[in-house]
């Protein structure tokens, strides 16, 4: 009975340590796949280089000035051709307008084109209105006697003639010296107070200058 029980015992036992050394032993396990590890990017990436600015214009650049033009424009509103008005010669030898005279001389004498009106009267009263211009260089006188009642038949209506200057002299008549102008196509400075009227002079008018 004792010797059945100590086999079973050591049975037991063995049965026991059996167990412990299987449990103590490698386990197995599952292989789990390696890690997959990130491949390097084969493929070339875009030029990441900067690209040339675009060609915009700079706002900080002085602005070009315009060069002024060496002839500058004709003005429209220029007046080409001046009107002087009148001049009224009395036949006692008063005068009115005679600044406006003046100031035909001074516009013609610089080459600018000017009119002017010259009325002078007859012993009787009647007027004889000439019309002197200037233009281009060259004197217009146009005149007008039809309202002078004692003129010849044959010398009266407008007569229009063309001169080139117009000349001053001074003479004396009666004690009293008078500074004549006169319109000539001869050339300057042949004119003098002994050069009497003709196709080549023309005395326009007179005024006393001072008395004797």
């Amino acid at each position: 009975m004792k010797r059945v029980f100590r086999w079973a015992l050591y049975a037991l036992s063995l049965t026991a340590l059996l167990g412990m050394l299987s449990a103590c032993g490698p386990k197995q396990t599952t292989d789990s796949p390696p890690p997959t590890q990130t491949q390097p990017n084969d493929t070339v990436p875009e030029d990441t280089q900067p690209q040339s600015p675009t060609n915009t214009p700079d706002t900080n650049e002085t602005p070009q000035t315009t060069q002024p033009s060496d002839q500058t424009p004709p003005d429209p509103n220029a007046i080409t051709f001046f009107d002087c008005g009148t001049l009224e010669l009395s036949h006692s030898g008063e005068q009115t307008g005679r600044e406006n005279f003046e100031e035909f001389l001074n516009i013609t004498g610089v080459g600018t084109s000017a009119t002017i009106q010259i009325t002078q009267y007859t012993t009787e009263g009647d007027p004889i209105v000439s019309t002197l211009s200037y233009d281009n260089g060259a004197y217009t006188l146009k005149v007008d006697n039809t309202a002078d009642a004692f003129a010849a038949q044959d010398n009266r209506g407008v007569t229009e003639t063309t001169w080139k200057r117009l000349v001053i002299t001074e003479t004396t008549s009666n004690d009293t010296l008078y500074q004549v102008f006169r319109l000539t196509n001869l050339d300057e400075g042949a004119v003098t107070s002994d050069t009497p009227d003709g196709t080549d002079v023309c005395t326009l008018f007179r005024e006393p200058l001072t008395d004797a």
